[in-house]
């Protein structure tokens, strides 16, 4: 709260107030400043804010799997039992998260203008008041946002070759079995407030 009194000018009275930044309030009182006083009063408040949020958010997941089972053979045998290869199996799991938040910080809040009272009073007769009172707020707000996200999952699952040549007796002749399991989940979260 800015208060000013200009009192008492006997040919001309001028106050003039300017104001940026945070909410401002103007008081002016003129008054008792006689007959054929000038009395002239300007108040200007002004605020300029400026608000830059750039964003550049990237994700990459890169998954690659194989599995293989071995080759099983039984040759040349008078009795071969069971034969087989093992298993091969592949799991995975990727989740991936980002939050950007971009919030006006207090000291570049958008401008709040105060209440600007003048009181023009006993100035005299033929007395010439002029009160002039110019408020300006301008708020800029640019808000980049660049996301990216890349997910790559390559998998590959081989069961081996299972083989019986050349025996008198051959049990079961089984290959393993190959298997691939993967997740991915991304999550990417922009706010501009």
């Amino acid at each position: 709260m800015v208060k000013t009194t200009v009192l008492r000018y006997a040919a001309i009275g001028m106050a003039t107030l300017g104001f940026a930044g945070a909410a401002a309030a103007s008081s002016i009182t003129i008054g008792s400043t006689g007959q054929g006083s000038l009395n002239s009063v300007g108040v200007t408040n002004s605020n300029t804010s400026t608000h830059a949020n750039l964003n550049g958010v990237g994700v990459g997941n890169f998954n690659g799997q194989l599995s293989a089972s071995g080759a099983a053979s039984a040759n040349n045998n008078t009795t071969a039992g069971g034969v087989g290869t093992g298993s091969a199996a592949n799991m995975g799991s990727q989740s991936t998260g980002v939050g950007v938040t971009n919030t006006t910080s207090a000291g570049v809040m958008p401008w709040a203008l105060g209440t600007d009272t003048v009181s023009i009073n006993q100035t005299g007769q033929a007395s010439t008041n002029t009160v002039g009172v110019t408020n300006t707020n301008t708020v800029n707000t640019t808000n980049v946002n660049q996301v990216q996200v890349q997910n790559q999952n390559f998998q590959g699952a081989f069961s081996g070759n299972a083989s019986a040549n050349n025996n008198t007796t051959v049990g079961g002749v089984t290959t393993g079995s190959a298997s691939n399991t993967s997740s991915q989940s991304t999550t990417v979260t922009v706010s501009n407030n």
